[in-house]
């Protein structure tokens, strides 16, 4: 790709609303370029409804429509008859409202609107009405919605009943059901020459400036850079056409707050997309997008409004006629052909760069009028389906435009907006795409039946709720199916936050059991789209574990969070106050985990706001003040045997109870005595602020570092009043000491408080811990007895194993410790534990403990697979080495499934006879196996790719790449081995490709002197690769075999990227005051980089490859000037 040609991503001027029911950066429904490089101004189309102001919304009052009281009629709502041309027709009137959410402008009548009351209905219309096959919106029953705004109601509605009742699959839904609708995308597109693309990650691996994938174009987005490797698939591709999991929610452009008020806004959405990269453009884009619509899904051309760029001569822009006419061409009516300014339909990066002119599709719901003067004005009755951007223009840094020598086409379709216009919904979430999902909540919940009502019409809420619900089980589905787990950074926030408020919604409004309430709905969607997106399906137990584990961490602080929130909201209403301080805002985050979204919108059902400024001031506050306390407390605490004699003897303090630590949950408990560093003190009432604490307390569910394993963080609160935030925990003789300080209030002696311990970090502790055990025993397993552990450490991230080994453990060994461990764990087998006599416990055959560890009596024996009570039973029994059975006192998996894998990242030796195995568990085994398929696709890549310097340099990246790879040891092993067999090939052939190359440069210099008898020097470009090499050894052969001639040589090409150049100076030109080093000096000015070497030799490489022609031309041109020829 040339570099005038090279496409540089943008995005729109401003945010643009797309047709798949959310916002992308760029012209609505094409979503084709990267959003947050751009969108400085807000939404048209349907979002510029954000823009509404009350007397907007007041509009909706100013003509009143007469309300008149129709005959029963089927409580379904009819397919409506598609009427061509512009005369009135109430019966293509849609069958139910679009609700805008609370910010949305008005649906206003204007002049030159049909009257679509019910008045000006013929009977005949009606009895059609009554008679045609009814459209569905939900599964089992149906009402109306009614309202656009509040009590909005449009006059077509109200000749129906709201009352719900059943409703037969509708003609609509079984002709278009979503899947047929996906499939015969790629089927027309297909046939039209274009690859069908699998949807990429809704995780971009290898895009930083992105949380998720947002738009169907950003896989393709090396290819508008020109970025692109050439060992990329998609490195040939010049049509393509796919169905893109796309997520928006999270960043600059959030969609998130709207989800469940509107009938269109969704967090996930498919985009259907078709992209030329320097094939075809307007005329074919024009005409296969016409033909699809009208032809092949059938929508009535009547409804279907398209608009062209009208021109800027300020910013010298021609009106974009060339599309106007292909339109024309096409069949569209002149008067159906609308033009539309910079900010609706012209794309661009920004102030320079790749640009061009968009054409809108935009498709009228009602029908049976002219709609025109509706297309781009926020009417969500008239809403844009598809778009198409012709990237044809490069702008530069002076404002004038360059033709691009490659033009491309970029386009964008909503799939939840196609199928709700072909199954004739107003409604997104009234097609089938949400419709099974809304069945299995109201199975799991027992809750009314969905019935698509909006807004005040929504009188009880639980609308909302199953939209919600719905919207954001895909969401947590297909993010976590790509990797995305749910955690307190990046993109894992947005994970946890849509699923904390998702739950919230859950508990509001069905009332339900929070703990597997997600993982219920879960088996829904994997039948409905398991078939187009097999990841789900493949990752479904594991998302049910993510789902339930956050559910259940979320559940433990959910009720008293509520609680915390009604007191502030009532304090703050009481006082008049309209909104939540910031301070109190971060409070409900910080201590009871809730998203500023959540309590945004919580905030917003108590008519409260939130200055979201101030959450982030109190935020950063917070932060501050904690940073030095935080690396003091690290150190703090380290309790003397004179102070524990004081605790005992003096003071009378109990020793604490810890043995809720072995359970799971919060824990009440009473504060006993505080340390503060020098002494015991009864209160915090007097010391300095964010002063490192310890507090101890009568009883405790926190762990306190031993064994290898790391101790708990976590808080401890009286809520609303005290908070101490636990950064460590220590035991010092049976005290257990909680290491921290005080966010905010004061704590005392008798204090009654609530234990917290960080469970979404204990998790992996405990998935690490059993690991060790299972690790264990495999070692003794594969490499026999005289394996004895010498060290652990297990924290969060990992686990450490230190153990007696005289020799390293080869490869094989290896894989067999992994598969072990692996079969054990799938084995599902459950863990035991109990304090045992310790003699009795050193008799268990098998029994596996630290050598020269001192021991409790009793001791804590923790088994796997069989209860300890029956290895005491019968303790030498040789069946007991069967197991994994050890003395420890830390916390486990309840049952070795829940550890879910174990890989081995690194074996290696930290001392004579002592080996180390590092190994991960859980997500964090599964994320270096997806690390591990993404490069074994990197290296099906490069092993394509044709020999050449393309390829050469593809070598170097991935070598980096792979050196930085952190994966199964044994995975890594194969890549290598692998990734060595293409270097060698590579090797040999450009072993091959130099020695044929070195010919070929000898053969073609020695050829022109031959034909030139005369000639004294020659200058030229060689017909080889960038090849040093050769070039070097044509300057030696002249060297030492022609001294008297002279050679400028020149190797390499635009499309290698790369040039290399080399010259010899004979004693015909030196003797006239020629140099290698002047010439070649005037030459890599023109190509880049360097030269070096002794005269009269100089070689160098270039990177200015396009230069080549110039080069040639200026080293002839000094060398002339030179000699005066």
């Amino acid at each position: 790709m040339t570099k005038a040609a090279v496409l540089v991503l943008g995005a729109r001027s401003r945010a643009r609303s797309c047709s798949h029911g959310g916002q992308l950066g760029r012209s609505r429904s094409s979503g084709a370029f990267v959003p947050h490089l751009t969108h400085s101004t807000s939404c048209r189309s349907f979002y510029k409804s954000a823009e509404a102001t009350p007397s907007s919304t007041t509009a909706l009052h100013h003509h009143p429509l007469p309300h008149q009281q129709q005959p029963s009629v089927p409580l379904s709502l009819p397919l409506l008859p598609q009427v061509r041309g512009n005369a009135p027709s109430p019966a293509s009137a849609p069958a139910a409202a679009l609700t805008s959410s609370s910010r949305n402008k008005s649906h206003t009548r204007r002049a030159g609107d049909p009257d679509i009351s019910p008045s000006s209905t013929t009977p005949s219309t009606t009895a059609n009405l009554r008679t045609r096959t009814p459209v569905r919106f939900q599964t089992n029953t149906v009402t109306p919605p009614s309202g656009l705004i509040a009590s909005r109601v449009f006059p077509w509605q109200r000749r129906f009943s709201s009352s719900p009742t059943s409703s037969p699959a509708t003609m609509a839904e079984q002709q278009w059901p979503g899947a047929v609708v996906r499939k015969t995308f790629f089927d027309f597109f297909e046939k039209r020459g274009h690859t069908i693309v699998p949807s990429s990650s809704v995780v971009p691996h290898n895009d930083p400036t992105l949380l998720f994938t947002n738009a169907g174009m950003n896989q393709f987005k090396p290819i508008f850079l020109g970025t692109i490797s050439k060992a990329d698939p998609m490195y040939t591709l010049k049509r393509a056409a796919d169905s893109q999991k796309c997520i928006r929610a999270g960043g600059k452009h959030n969609d998130l707050d709207d989800v469940g008020k509107d009938s269109y806004h969704h967090t996930f959405f498919e985009m259907l997309g078709n992209w030329s990269f320097g094939d075809y453009f307007k005329k074919e884009a024009i005409e296969m997008s016409w033909e699809l619509l009208t032809k092949v899904y059938g929508l009535d051309p009547a409804r279907l409004y398209v608009t062209y760029f009208e021109g800027n001569p300020a910013m010298g822009l021609e009106p974009d006629l060339e599309a106007k006419q292909l339109w024309l061409s096409v069949g569209v009516p002149e008067d159906h052909i609308l033009p539309g300014n910079m900010k609706d339909n012209f794309w661009e990066m920004g102030d320079q760069g790749p640009c061009g002119p968009c054409s809108e599709i935009h498709y009228d719901k009602i029908g049976g009028r002219n709609a025109s003067s509706l297309v781009n004005m926020d009417d969500p009755m008239v809403v844009e389906v598809w778009n198409n951007v012709f990237i044809q223009f490069d702008r530069q840094a002076n404002k004038s435009l360059k033709s691009l020598p490659a033009k491309h086409v970029d386009t964008g379709m909503g799939f939840e907006r196609l199928v709700s216009a072909l199954q004739n919904t107003v409604s997104n979430y009234a097609t089938d795409i949400f419709t099974p999902l809304f069945k299995r909540i109201e199975e799991v919940t027992g809750a009314r039946p969905y019935t698509d009502k909006y807004g005040a019409d929504d009188t009880d809420g639980i609308d909302t709720a199953y939209r919600v619900i719905a919207d954001h089980i895909r969401l947590l589905t297909f993010s976590m199916s790509d990797g995305a787990v749910p955690n307190n950074d990046g993109r894992g926030y947005v994970v946890r936050r849509v699923l904390r408020r998702g739950v919230r919604y859950a508990r509001k409004y069905f009332n339900a059991e929070i703990g597997s309430f997600f993982s219920q709905i879960l088996p829904a969607l994997v039948e409905q789209m398991g078939e187009q997106f097999p990841e789900i399906v493949k990752k479904q137990q594991d998302i049910k574990e993510i789902l339930d584990e956050e559910e259940e961490a979320f559940a433990r602080t959910l009720d008293r969070g509520e609680a915390q929130f009604e007191k502030y909201a009532k304090e703050a209403l009481k006082k008049g106050e309209k909104k939540l301080s910031g301070a109190v805002v971060w409070r409900l985050y910080d201590t009871f985990g809730f998203p500023v979204d959540l309590t945004k919108l919580m905030a917003e059902e108590r008519q409260l706001e939130i200055d979201e400024d101030e959450v982030k001031e109190a935020q950063e506050k917070a932060r501050e003040a904690s940073k030095v306390v935080k690396s003091a407390v690290q150190t703090f605490a380290k309790l003397n045997v004179h102070q524990i004699a004081e605790l005992e003897k003096e003071l009378n303090v109990a020793r604490t109870d810890d043995e809720a630590k072995f359970g799971k949950g919060d824990a009440k408990s009473k504060v006993q005595v505080i340390y503060d560093g020098k002494g015991f003190v009864k209160s915090t009432k007097d010391l300095a602020e964010k002063t490192p604490l310890g507090l101890l307390l009568d009883k405790t569910n926190f762990y306190a570092e031993s064994g290898g394993q790391v101790a708990d963080t976590g808080r401890i609160v009286i809520d609303d009043v005290a908070e101490f935030k636990v950064l460590d925990v220590q035991n010092f003789g049976g005290y257990i000491v909680h290491n921290g300080y005080l966010e905010y209030g004061a704590l005392s002696s008798g204090d009654e408080v609530i234990c917290e311990y960080d469970e979404l970090r204990r998790s992996p502790i405990r998935n690490n811990h059993t690991g060790t055990h299972v690790l264990n025993h495999s070692l003794r397993e594969v490499l026999g007895d005289d394996i004895n552990q010498k060290g652990s450490l297990v924290d969060n991230e990992k686990l450490r194993f230190d153990f007696s080994h005289k020799t390293g453990v080869t490869i094989p060994e290896l894989k067999k410790i992994e598969e072990f461990s692996n079969t054990y764990i799938k084995q599902n087998g459950k863990v035991y534990a109990k304090e045992v006599d310790l003699d009795l416990a050193r008799g268990i055959e098998g029994v596996r403990a630290v050598f020269g560890e001192t021991y409790p009596n009793p001791v804590r024996v923790v088994s796997v697979g069989v209860d300890v009570d029956t290895m005491l039973a019968n303790p030498k029994n040789p069946e007991w080495r069967k197991y994994s059975v050890e003395f420890c006192g830390g916390t486990h998996v309840e049952s070795t499934g829940l550890i879910k894998d174990l890989v081995i990242v690194e074996e290696s030796g930290i001392a004579k006879g002592i080996r180390r195995i590092i190994a991960y568990t859980g997500d964090a085994a599964h994320q270096v196996q997806r690390e591990a398929v993404e490069f074994s696709k990197k290296l099906d890549a490069l092993e394509a790719l044709p020999f050449g310097p393309g390829k050469e340099q593809e070598i170097k990246t991935t070598q980096h790449a792979l050196n930085q790879l952190t994966i199964s040891t044994l995975t890594k092993e194969d890549i290598k081995k692998r990734f060595e067999k293409i270097v060698k090939a590579v090797t040999d052939e450009q072993k091959k490709r130099q020695k044929a190359e070195a010919k070929t440069a000898l053969d073609t210099v020695v050829g022109h002197f031959d034909k030139n008898k005369d000639s004294k020097w020659f200058v030229g470009q060689l017909p080889i690769s960038a090849n040093a090499k050769a070039i070097g050894e044509v300057v030696k052969h002249f060297q030492s075999k022609d001294k008297e001639r002279s050679v400028y040589l020149f190797g390499g090409s635009k499309d290698e990227g790369a040039v290399a150049h080399g010259v010899y100076v004979g004693t015909h030109l030196s003797s006239q005051g020629v140099t290698a080093e002047q010439w070649a000096t005037q030459v890599s000015g023109v190509i880049g980089g360097k030269s070096g070497g002794k005269e009269p030799v100089r070689q160098g490489q270039g990177t200015n490859a396009e230069n080549i022609d110039e080069a040639v031309a200026t080293a002839e041109k000094w060398l002339k000037e030179k000699l005066n020829i």
